[in-house]
């Protein structure tokens, strides 16, 4: 009876490790845990893509800021630095708003 016992789990056991991974799902035994479903894949990349934008645009600022300061009283190398500066601004707030827009979005779909 015990011998049987032993039989049947290692059977259960082997046959629970042999199967199949999920469509899409992460193989078991190899370290790595599948977390999320495919609405927070997306968002995650596309919190990525608009953060890297933004970072983009905050070094367009301080590019653009230096540019003011070095100027040196020619007011078209001012006025060349000021407008990146405010398109540089406004993009900021674009990326801002696509960020909720797509989180909006997204929620929307997947849920």
């Amino acid at each position: 009876m015990f011998q049987d016992f032993i039989s049947n789990f290692i059977i259960i056991t082997v046959q629970a490790q042999e199967s199949l991974p999920p469509v899409l799902g992460v193989p078991t035994g190899t370290g790595t845990t599948e977390t999320g479903t495919l609405f927070t894949f997306i968002s995650t990349i596309v919190a990525w893509v608009l953060g890297l934008v933004g970072i983009v645009l905050f070094v367009i600022i301080l590019i653009s800021g230096f540019r003011y300061a070095t100027a040196g009283g020619d007011s078209k190398k001012a006025q060349d630095a000021l407008g990146s500066i405010t398109s540089a601004v406004i993009g900021l707030f674009i990326i801002g708003f696509a960020f909720v827009i797509s989180n909006a979005v997204l929620g929307f779909i997947f849920t």
